[in-house]
């Protein structure tokens, strides 16, 4: 009898520390998301979210699950003109992604930046 408990005892710490399971899942373990945060240089653009419009004052900073492709769109403000984005897909050059709509897919969190300058000969300009 002593035996038996004794073993019941040592086969129970063995399951509860994960040895002899092939997975262990903890209550607080939930999907994995990645936040992505769109900055607005000096908040002189006004950006779009799929779909959700965000005033120049309030950019997005949202979750979403792995390999979600996010469509982003900016609109320079009155007095401004578009630049650029940074961190997005199309951003693969110097010359950043220069387009207004463009796509971020989600592998991480990330954080892009939007740039909606002054147009030229002006001496603001984007970073």
């Amino acid at each position: 009898m002593k035996t038996t408990l004794l073993a019941c005892a040592i086969l129970s710490l063995s399951v509860a520390a994960g040895c002899g399971s092939s997975s262990s899942t903890s209550p607080t373990d939930g999907p994995v998301l990645y936040t992505l945060t769109v900055q607005n240089y000096l908040d002189w653009c006004d950006l779009t979210e799929n779909g959700t419009v965000y005033p120049a004052s309030a950019p997005p900073v949202t979750s979403f699950a792995p390999g979600t492709v996010v469509n982003l769109n900016a609109t320079a403000g009155s007095a401004f003109v578009w630049g650029y984005w940074t961190g997005t897909d199309g951003d693969t050059t110097s010359a950043h992604d220069m387009s207004m709509s463009t796509t971020v897919t989600m592998t991480s969190n990330k954080t892009i930046l939007a740039c909606c300058p002054f147009p030229p000969p002006a001496s603001q300009t984007c970073p």
